[in-house]
Protein backbone atom coordinates (compact mmCIF):
# COMPACT_ATOMS: atom_id res chain seq x y z
CA UNK A 1 0.00 0.00 0.00
CA UNK A 2 1.39 3.15 -0.01
CA UNK A 3 3.84 5.42 -0.33
CA UNK A 4 2.31 5.58 2.68
CA UNK A 5 5.15 4.25 2.46
CA UNK A 6 7.25 5.59 0.52
CA UNK A 7 9.58 8.55 1.11
CA UNK A 8 7.88 8.28 4.12
CA UNK A 9 9.04 11.59 6.17
CA UNK A 10 6.67 12.45 8.45
CA UNK A 11 6.06 13.78 11.89
CA UNK A 12 7.11 12.01 14.81
CA UNK A 13 4.37 10.33 16.81
CA UNK A 14 4.31 10.69 20.48
CA UNK A 15 4.72 7.48 22.14
CA UNK A 16 3.76 5.97 25.54
CA UNK A 17 7.02 5.18 27.95
CA UNK A 18 7.79 1.97 27.47
CA UNK A 19 6.09 1.56 23.71
CA UNK A 20 6.89 -1.12 21.78
CA UNK A 21 9.41 -0.56 19.73
CA UNK A 22 9.37 -0.47 16.09
CA UNK A 23 11.87 -2.45 14.02
CA UNK A 24 13.39 -0.51 11.11
CA UNK A 25 16.81 -1.95 8.99
CA UNK A 26 17.85 -0.45 5.88
CA UNK A 27 19.96 -1.76 3.14
CA UNK A 28 21.70 -0.15 0.54
CA UNK A 29 21.43 -2.01 -2.64
CA UNK A 30 23.05 -1.26 -6.11
CA UNK A 31 22.23 1.09 -9.03
CA UNK A 32 21.27 3.98 -5.84
CA UNK A 33 18.03 1.55 -4.17
CA UNK A 34 17.37 1.04 -0.98
CA UNK A 35 15.92 -1.70 0.64
CA UNK A 36 13.66 -1.18 3.86
CA UNK A 37 12.38 -3.92 6.27
CA UNK A 38 10.16 -2.70 9.56
CA UNK A 39 7.69 -4.96 11.68
CA UNK A 40 5.67 -4.30 14.68
CA UNK A 41 3.26 -6.38 16.91
CA UNK A 42 -0.10 -5.31 17.78
CA UNK A 43 -3.19 -6.91 20.29
CA UNK A 44 -5.30 -6.57 17.69
CA UNK A 45 -7.66 -8.77 15.25
CA UNK A 46 -6.50 -9.72 11.69
CA UNK A 47 -9.98 -8.05 10.59
CA UNK A 48 -8.94 -5.07 12.39
CA UNK A 49 -5.31 -4.79 10.97
CA UNK A 50 -6.67 -5.38 7.42
CA UNK A 51 -9.22 -2.47 7.85
CA UNK A 52 -6.21 -0.39 8.32
CA UNK A 53 -3.96 -1.44 5.70
CA UNK A 54 -6.57 -1.47 2.87
CA UNK A 55 -8.24 1.68 3.60
CA UNK A 56 -6.86 3.11 0.78
CA UNK A 57 -8.34 7.10 0.60
CA UNK A 58 -8.77 6.67 4.60
CA UNK A 59 -4.58 6.98 4.63
CA UNK A 60 -4.12 10.58 4.97
CA UNK A 61 -5.82 11.07 8.25
CA UNK A 62 -3.87 8.96 9.90
CA UNK A 63 -0.68 9.06 7.95
CA UNK A 64 0.59 12.29 8.47
CA UNK A 65 3.33 12.84 5.28
CA UNK A 66 0.39 11.45 2.86
CA UNK A 67 -1.22 14.37 1.68
CA UNK A 68 -3.71 12.68 -0.61
CA UNK A 69 -4.42 8.97 -1.99
CA UNK A 70 -7.24 7.91 -4.03
CA UNK A 71 -8.53 4.93 -5.72
CA UNK A 72 -8.05 5.14 -9.52
CA UNK A 73 -9.96 1.81 -10.65
CA UNK A 74 -10.63 -1.24 -9.64
CA UNK A 75 -9.56 -4.23 -11.60
CA UNK A 76 -11.43 -7.27 -12.56
CA UNK A 77 -8.75 -9.10 -11.13
CA UNK A 78 -9.29 -7.39 -7.91
CA UNK A 79 -6.25 -5.16 -7.72
CA UNK A 80 -6.69 -1.51 -7.36
CA UNK A 81 -4.96 1.24 -9.17
CA UNK A 82 -3.96 3.77 -5.74
CA UNK A 83 -3.06 7.57 -6.56
CA UNK A 84 -0.99 8.96 -3.50
CA UNK A 85 0.95 11.73 -3.09
CA UNK A 86 3.01 12.31 -0.22
CA UNK A 87 5.54 14.80 1.07
CA UNK A 88 8.94 14.63 3.65
CA UNK A 89 12.28 15.37 4.09
CA UNK A 90 14.93 16.24 6.39
CA UNK A 91 16.43 19.33 7.32
CA UNK A 92 15.95 21.92 4.93
CA UNK A 93 15.48 19.43 1.87
CA UNK A 94 11.62 18.96 1.11
CA UNK A 95 9.82 17.23 -1.70
CA UNK A 96 6.69 15.71 -2.57
CA UNK A 97 6.57 12.31 -4.90
CA UNK A 98 3.65 10.52 -6.39
CA UNK A 99 3.02 7.08 -6.69
CA UNK A 100 0.38 5.27 -9.14
CA UNK A 101 0.39 1.86 -7.25
CA UNK A 102 -0.67 -1.35 -8.31
CA UNK A 103 -2.36 -3.30 -5.24
CA UNK A 104 -2.90 -6.76 -4.89
CA UNK A 105 -4.13 -8.63 -1.95
CA UNK A 106 -2.53 -12.08 -1.81
CA UNK A 107 -3.84 -14.09 1.56
CA UNK A 108 -2.22 -12.71 4.42
CA UNK A 109 0.00 -10.44 2.11
CA UNK A 110 -0.93 -6.74 0.20
CA UNK A 111 1.91 -6.57 -2.60
CA UNK A 112 2.07 -3.31 -4.17
CA UNK A 113 4.25 -1.44 -6.99
CA UNK A 114 4.60 1.59 -8.82
CA UNK A 115 3.65 1.70 -12.83
CA UNK A 116 3.22 5.13 -12.88
CA UNK A 117 7.16 6.05 -12.43
CA UNK A 118 6.75 9.35 -11.86
CA UNK A 119 8.76 9.82 -8.60
CA UNK A 120 10.85 6.74 -8.77
CA UNK A 121 12.66 4.08 -10.97
CA UNK A 122 11.53 1.38 -8.49
CA UNK A 123 9.08 1.47 -6.06
CA UNK A 124 7.86 -2.27 -4.81
CA UNK A 125 7.43 -3.84 -1.58
CA UNK A 126 4.69 -5.09 0.53
CA UNK A 127 2.44 -5.66 3.90
CA UNK A 128 2.37 -8.76 5.50
CA UNK A 129 0.66 -10.01 8.77
CA UNK A 130 1.05 -13.30 10.88
CA UNK A 131 -0.72 -14.01 13.95
CA UNK A 132 1.67 -13.63 17.21
CA UNK A 133 1.22 -14.22 20.57
CA UNK A 134 0.40 -11.11 21.47
CA UNK A 135 -1.74 -10.33 18.97
CA UNK A 136 -0.70 -9.25 14.84
CA UNK A 137 2.48 -9.52 13.65
CA UNK A 138 2.72 -6.61 10.96
CA UNK A 139 5.34 -6.53 8.53
CA UNK A 140 6.94 -4.05 6.21
CA UNK A 141 8.94 -4.05 2.88
CA UNK A 142 10.12 -1.71 0.38
CA UNK A 143 12.42 -1.61 -2.60
CA UNK A 144 13.08 2.37 -3.83
CA UNK A 145 14.69 3.29 -6.48
CA UNK A 146 14.32 7.41 -6.39
CA UNK A 147 14.31 9.66 -10.04
CA UNK A 148 15.92 12.46 -8.00
CA UNK A 149 19.13 13.08 -6.20
CA UNK A 150 19.82 13.39 -3.05
CA UNK A 151 23.11 12.63 -0.82
CA UNK A 152 22.81 9.19 0.73
CA UNK A 153 23.35 9.81 3.98
CA UNK A 154 20.58 12.25 3.85
CA UNK A 155 18.23 9.86 2.11
CA UNK A 156 19.45 6.62 4.11
CA UNK A 157 18.38 8.64 6.94
CA UNK A 158 14.80 10.39 6.24
CA UNK A 159 14.07 7.24 5.04
CA UNK A 160 14.35 5.22 8.03
CA UNK A 161 12.80 8.27 9.82
CA UNK A 162 10.02 7.76 7.64
CA UNK A 163 9.63 4.44 8.19
CA UNK A 164 9.22 4.43 11.71
CA UNK A 165 7.42 6.96 11.50
CA UNK A 166 4.91 5.32 9.22
CA UNK A 167 4.60 2.18 11.02
CA UNK A 168 4.05 3.89 14.19
CA UNK A 169 1.02 5.94 13.09
CA UNK A 170 -0.36 2.65 11.07
CA UNK A 171 0.09 0.85 14.33
CA UNK A 172 -1.79 3.77 16.28
CA UNK A 173 -4.76 3.66 14.25
CA UNK A 174 -5.09 0.18 14.57
CA UNK A 175 -5.06 0.10 18.19
CA UNK A 176 -7.34 3.42 18.08
CA UNK A 177 -10.23 0.82 15.92
CA UNK A 178 -9.67 -1.80 18.90
CA UNK A 179 -10.76 1.12 21.34
CA UNK A 180 -8.10 -0.77 23.16
CA UNK A 181 -7.15 -0.02 26.90
CA UNK A 182 -3.59 1.04 28.01
CA UNK A 183 -1.86 -1.02 30.03
CA UNK A 184 -1.83 1.14 32.78
CA UNK A 185 -5.65 1.54 32.35
CA UNK A 186 -5.78 4.72 30.47
CA UNK A 187 -7.86 4.69 27.04
CA UNK A 188 -6.16 5.20 23.95
CA UNK A 189 -8.06 7.85 21.36
CA UNK A 190 -6.52 9.98 18.20
CA UNK A 191 -8.66 13.24 18.33
CA UNK A 192 -6.03 13.87 15.44
CA UNK A 193 -2.38 13.11 14.80
CA UNK A 194 0.06 12.30 16.95
CA UNK A 195 -1.88 9.76 18.50
CA UNK A 196 -1.50 10.12 22.54
CA UNK A 197 -2.52 8.17 25.59
CA UNK A 198 -4.63 10.07 28.26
Amino acid sequence: MNLIAAMLLALPLVAAAGAPEIDIRLKRLPNKAYELQGSFTVAASSSIVWGVLTDYEGIPAFVSSMKSSRVRATLSDGSVLLEQRATGGMFFLTRTVTVLLDVRRESQRLVFEDVGRESFWRYEGDWKTEAAQTGMRVSYRLVAQPDFVTPSLILSRAMKRGAHDLLSQVRAEIIRRTGRVAPDGRKWFQPSLPAIYV
